[in-house]
């Protein structure tokens, strides 16, 4: 699998960042004046436009070295967004994208921090700490950030977690009786495939909201996902010459227009 590379900051993307969400319909006219209209699902996608600046000479290298890869526009790559929440179901541990431990007992319809009802009730009958996780079709050694809103009736422990091919970072959280913000980064190196959980000690109950997962060292605003997350395995680069212009020595900006076809962007 090839994977769209990170900077050396471990972003994906500078600011500003713009993109275009394409979908298109096809429409039957019939001789008596109406019309039938469909989704050209095949058709659906999206369009970035990436601006780099003040690139170090490494970097210029990563993103020329990876167009050449590509061949421009011939070869296809996986896009993490870096506008979105690589997670699917943020709010709902449910889904079958979510493994729970067969000991983690996992009850919607809680509170949320936002006065809903979107928080879900984790409580871990296990005799050991059990772990709710998704696995994301993103590369290890990637720089991630994981997020997730927590809170308890009685202070508990908790873990975030971030696995590849058997290794593991984890980090600790402390609940409180009032929601918080919580959040990991870090990098595991390993192949294809990296999961992401929140890992409860036995005999604990807390109650858990919004979590995300961005391809960049820090946290970002919350973006609420359902049946797809940020990540995009049809990209392609739309342009046939990768130009870097040199603004000082060493130092180089550039521009990308990368598109994908075929997948439904779910951005909010």
């Amino acid at each position: 699998m090839i994977y769209f590379p990170q900077l050396s900051t471990g972003a994906v993307a500078q600011l500003p960042l713009r993109w275009t969400d394409t979908f298109r319909a096809v429409v039957n006219p019939f001789m008596d004046g109406s019309q039938a209209m469909l989704s050209d699902a095949p058709a659906t996608g999206i369009t970035w436009n990436l601006t780099y600046t003040g690139l170090a000479e490494c970097e210029r290298q990563t993103l020329q070295g990876f167009f050449e890869q590509t061949r421009g526009g011939l070869k296809t790559f996986t896009m993490l967004d870096a506008a979105d929440n690589l997670l699917a179901w943020s709010e709902d541990f449910t889904q079958s994208c979510w493994a729970p431990g067969p000991l983690l007992r996992i009850t919607p319809g809680a509170a949320d921090p936002f006065g809903g009802t979107a928080g879900m009730t984790m409580t871990n009958t296990a005799q050991a700490s059990q772990a709710v996780s998704q696995q994301i079709n993103g590369p290890g050694g990637y720089r991630y950030c994981l997020s997730v809103y927590v809170r308890s009736d009685v202070p508990q422990t908790v873990w975030l977690t971030q696995s590849c091919n058997g290794a593991t970072l984890r980090d600790e959280v402390i609940t409180t009786g009032s929601w918080r913000r919580s959040a990991m980064s870090g990098a595991v190196s390993g192949g294809d495939g990296v999961a992401f959980g929140i890992q409860v000690p036995s005999g604990a109950q807390v109650q858990v909201f919004g979590a995300q997962v961005e391809a960049q060292p820090a946290v970002g605003t919350y973006k609420r996902t359902s049946i797809s997350g940020g990540v995009y395995e049809n990209c392609r680069f739309d342009q046939d010459e990768l130009q870097m212009t040199a603004t000082a020595p060493g130092v180089y900006r550039c521009a990308l227009r990368i598109r994908t076809t075929g997948q439904t962007p779910w951005r909010r």
